[in-house]
């Protein structure tokens, strides 16, 4: 087996296209193709080809048969946390001026579906705007602490 051959296995085991090689190791796909076909024998991305395979170089040049041989792991998934907070909203009528002011920013002739992908992709960005309009009211109290929320987390200032 040469390069190509055992990069080609790698790309079949782990499901993976040249495209997603070359994109995670930062070549063109046409150096992966090049590899793949026999063009080239060798690159100097070839360690970033083998990291992103999950073998070693020794595997894809011929020093082992056992693509797992020293392979370094993989890299560990993403932690995800999910965080539960109190939101604030204001009046109906707040609301309501903040999504007719969206609706104005777009343009006139926008299908419904066009309006709904805008609001979508505004809505963030106007929610933060909103905390101008919240109505004063007494800090939140944090049920871990049953301090006021502003208290509660250090470096964080209640707005009034």
């Amino acid at each position: 087996m040469n390069v190509g051959d055992r990069i080609r296995q790698r790309l079949t085991d782990l499901g993976m296209s040249q495209s997603e090689l070359a994109r995670r190791v930062g070549i063109n796909q046409s150096t992966v193709a090049a590899l793949l076909t026999g063009r080239s024998r060798s690159s100097g991305h070839l360690h970033s080809i083998a990291r992103s395979l999950a073998t070693t170089t020794a595997f894809l040049v011929g020093e082992t048969d056992d693509p797992d041989e020293n392979a370094p792991p993989p890299p560990p998934k993403p932690v995800v946390h999910h965080v539960m907070m109190a939101v604030a909203l204001p009046s109906e009528a707040a609301l309501a001026r903040m999504f007719l002011g969206l609706l104005k920013a777009s343009k006139n002739a926008a299908s419904m579906d066009e309006q709904a992908q805008l609001l979508a992709k505004r809505l963030p960005n106007a929610l933060s705007q909103l905390r101008d309009m919240l109505p004063d009211t007494a800090p939140m109290v944090s049920p871990l602490t049953e301090r006021p929320a502003a208290l509660a987390t250090p470096g964080r200032e209640h707005r009034r």
